[in-house]
């Protein structure tokens, strides 16, 4: 039972850790010149004729953001089926 425990809570440290860690990601990411977009979110109608090029991509994130976003992501869900788990789990007499 020792040894299970000690399992779980490498479990629970390791998901947060990586939750942590997208987390930083994420807020380094948009911390960079490249990482929010430079547009809004709507079109002004003026703008919309052919003579406007925007010259950038519509992708908003920088490619250090979206890998932060999928880090998060991923450690969420592993706290989330963590949490699930040990809701789960019933007391055995």
């Amino acid at each position: 039972m020792a040894g299970q425990k000690k399992t779980m809570t490498l479990a629970w440290l390791g998901a947060g850790a990586v939750a942590a860690a997208g987390l930083i990601i994420v807020a380094i990411g948009l911390f960079t010149p490249v990482g929010a977009a430079s547009f809004g979110w709507f079109a002004y109608q003026p703008l919309a004729n052919a003579a406007f090029l925007s010259g950038g991509s519509a992708f908003v994130l920088s490619q250090i953001t979206a890998g932060g976003f999928l880090v998060l992501a991923v450690g969420l869900i592993a706290l989330a089926y963590l949490a699930g788990r040990a809701s789960g789990r019933r007391s055995r007499p």
